[in-house]
């Protein structure tokens, strides 16, 4: 989140270690490429190599993006757990 301090990070979400499906997941996101006048978080794709954290992806998103992309985060995870698909 973008703040007077700079930008703060306040909470992820653990995909999982099957790449493919954080990549089509992270794809899927409502967000923009670009930094615009309603952008006021990011959300990033990181992935985990030995604790060390390597960016993947940076996606600008407004409020209501975020809103939409945390309910689909929520559903796709909780199909992947509970239906292992």
């Amino acid at each position: 989140m973008k703040t007077f301090k700079g930008i703060e990070t306040y909470g992820c979400f653990h995909l999982g270690n099957d790449e493919a499906f954080a990549r089509r997941l992270y794809a899927s996101l409502l967000a923009d490429h670009e930094v615009s006048v309603d952008s006021v978080i990011t959300m990033d794709l990181v992935k985990r190599e030995g604790g060390v954290p390597f960016p993947q992806g940076l996606r600008h998103c407004s409020y209501e993006q975020l809103s939409a992309n945390v309910r689909l985060i929520t559903k796709e995870v909780f199909k992947r757990l509970n239906l292992e698909i």
